[in-house]
């Protein structure tokens, strides 16, 4: 689905939409390592204009299958957030927004909402994402020569050894009276 940013530009009053699309096949070809599956896609908030500028805000939610950042087995998961994107025409107006919020700047006349869809779903994931059973054990994945181990078991090995060259200085305390 696509807007027109100068026939969304000539609503002088706020107005609301709600849609749903299925987005499944372009969001697994967009990011095949990231998406296994996605349910319909509930699209609903308000566009705003405002200071030459077109104001999305929106609540985006799905179902969405990813893969365990551990084993690659699929995890489903509840997707329900809001976003809010400023869309401007041309680039100097963008220096006049305050920089935490995000400003796109459209091009072609053109505000592909597909893509404005997925991006944020995406960027929804978890950077780790466990199934139940993974969270549950806490187990790591392990080979016939190979093992993954959390980076608190690599902390608490390295506060276990000793370097070598000081192993004769950690007695030297101990044997001094005075300490």
């Amino acid at each position: 689905m696509e807007w027109y940013f100068t026939e969304l530009r000539k609503h002088k009053e706020p107005f609301q939409f709600d849609e749903t699309m299925d987005l499944e096949q372009s969001l697994v070809e967009r990011f095949p390592d990231v998406v296994i599956k996605c349910s319909p896609i509930n699209f609903k908030g308000t566009v705003t204009i405002e200071r030459d500028s077109v104001i999305i805000d929106a609540e985006i939610s799905c179902d969405l299958t990813v893969p365990s950042s551990r084993s690659l087995k699929p995890v489903h998961m509840n997707l329900d957030f809001f976003i809010s994107e400023i869309y401007v025409d041309n680039p100097s107006i963008i220096d006049s927004f305050a920089k935490e919020e995000v400003v796109m700047l459209v091009e072609d006349d053109v505000i592909s909402v597909d893509k404005l869809i997925e991006d944020n779903i995406v960027l929804q994931v978890p950077m780790q994402v466990l199934t139940p059973e993974e969270e549950k054990e806490g187990v790591m994945p392990s080979g016939a020569e190979w093992q993954v181990i959390s980076e608190m078991d690599v902390e608490s090995e390295h506060e276990k050894q000793v370097d070598p060259r000081l192993a004769k200085l950690k007695g030297l305390l101990k044997d001094n009276p005075e300490s």
